[in-house]
């Protein structure tokens, strides 16, 4: 089993959503095994800086790949994704780069070890030596790489583990609702989106949803932008789902919901999601 490090970065959509689909996959390929994941970094766009924010993350894996076995399953999860190649230093919905192999140093037209640009990129470095203190570059301590570079531009969200995935019953595109303010602040602070709309549609970039009950994947904790003479169908939904947490913001309290849903095991929370984001308690 060969030791490696991957870089992963989304700018697009759902862009927590695309870090946790990527670590998913790759645990599920046989012949890797993922040992440990960095915290979620905000980071500013380089090179074409007329894009969004990108998010980061740093991944080490034992793998029995070759380097070009392993960039192949890599490539192959991008484009899982809708990952399309247009514009050099352009958005993408999911980059996977193969960072560092072992030692191993290759040149290829595919494939250069180490990556030809990690030693200059602080969105590297510093996911890199959180989970890595002693990370070297080729022949270069990456501490004292990342000490020349700064941290300018590079951001610690939160850490992996403790990125949710959120539901946003009652989202919004328009940006003067509650709903849609919290999207953003959810999504700036590194969560994952699933927008529950009846109208469903693209809202902030991320597509949504007309019900809960359409979205296949876990969800972590649903937050309730819909009155108490809506909620029937949601919450026969919500059973069906489970997510770990419902939150009732100001306005959505319904004493049959909450009831129905804690006698089911699930966490009832009334609060403003907002301010729980705003005071760091969420």
């Amino acid at each position: 089993m060969a030791e490696a490090y991957l870089g992963l970065g989304s700018n697009i959509g759902d862009k927590a959503g695309h870090l946790k689909a990527a670590l998913s996959a790759l645990g599920r390929i046989e012949q890797i095994q993922v040992s440990a994941v960095s915290s979620i970094y905000r980071t500013e766009p380089l090179g074409v800086v007329d894009q969004d924010a990108f998010l980061n993350a740093v991944v080490r894996i034992e793998t029995e790949f070759e380097p070009l076995e392993l960039l192949e399953r890599c490539l192959k999860i991008e484009r899982s994704r809708g990952r399309e190649r247009l514009e050099r230093w352009g958005p993408r919905t999911l980059d996977i780069d193969l960072l560092l192999f072992g030692e191993r140093i290759l040149d290829e037209e595919r494939l250069t070890l180490p990556h030809p640009f990690a030693a200059e990129r602080a969105f590297v470095l510093e996911p890199l030596l959180e989970i890595w203190p002693k990370a070297k570059i080729g022949n270069s301590d990456a501490r004292m790489l990342l000490e020349a570079l700064g941290t300018g531009g590079v951001e610690r969200l939160i850490g992996f583990g403790e990125c949710e995935t959120v539901a946003i019953i009652g989202a919004s595109s328009k940006p003067e609702r509650y709903s849609n303010r919290a999207q953003r602040m959810l999504m700036d602070r590194g969560y994952s989106v699933v927008p529950i709309s009846p109208l469903g549609g693209e809202i902030l970039g991320v597509p949504g949803h007309c019900s809960i009950g359409s979205f296949d994947g876990k969800l972590d904790t649903v937050t309730l932008y819909l009155g108490p003479a809506r909620q029937d169908s949601v919450v026969r939904d919500l059973l069906e789902v489970r997510p770990k947490r419902v939150i009732f913001n100001p306005g959505t309290e319904s004493a049959k919901s909450s009831e129905t849903l804690q006698a089911a095991g699930i966490e009832i929370e009334e609060a403003c999601t907002l301010v729980l984001l705003q005071t760091g308690q969420f």
